[in-house]
């Protein structure tokens, strides 16, 4: 595969947390459906992509989730994290568009910037996600986006 990819929430935590060192993912509270193996597989999608892209609402998540972890581990987790916002390009998407959606309602305000962003065309290129979020993937898929859905393909 070419072109860019998004990667959801809870993924994105995956990546940074293993990132970061992969001994911590057993040890991290939102990461307990996950091991080193399903952050491996998570490298090897994205690297079939020539760039990884962020959106502001994920980071913001991103950045609470990661750090529900005790001690030294969550500052090393925080550098990583910021290595990737200092690397990878970010997509300013208003909330307006969002909530503009309709799938706003059910799936909230993160979910239905996504499902706009995936609508977007970037140089020429639409995204493709990688979500676990079975509801955000099956949105998706029937509005005829590029999805992986994580969880059905790999852990399932």
């Amino acid at each position: 595969m070419s072109g860019v990819v998004l990667v959801d929430t809870t993924l994105m935590v995956l990546l940074v947390v293993g990132s970061t060192a992969k001994s911590l993912i057993a040890k991290h509270k939102r990461l307990q459906d996950y091991a080193v193996e399903d952050f491996e597989l998570l490298g090897l999608l994205i690297a079939q992509f020539s760039e990884l892209v962020l959106l502001p609402h994920i980071l913001v998540e991103v950045s609470s989730l990661a750090r529900q972890i005790e001690g030294p581990a969550r500052g090393k987790i925080q550098e990583t994290f910021r290595a990737l916002i200092m690397t990878a390009p970010e997509i300013p998407v208003q909330s307006i568009y969002g909530a503009q959606r309709e799938e706003f309602r059910e799936l909230g305000l993160t979910d239905a910037v996504i499902l706009y962003l995936c609508a977007m065309s970037l140089n020429g290129i639409s995204p493709t996600l990688i979500t676990a979020d079975t509801g955000l993937a099956d949105r998706a898929l029937s509005l005829g986006y590029s999805v992986i859905d994580y969880r059905r393909e790999f852990q399932d």
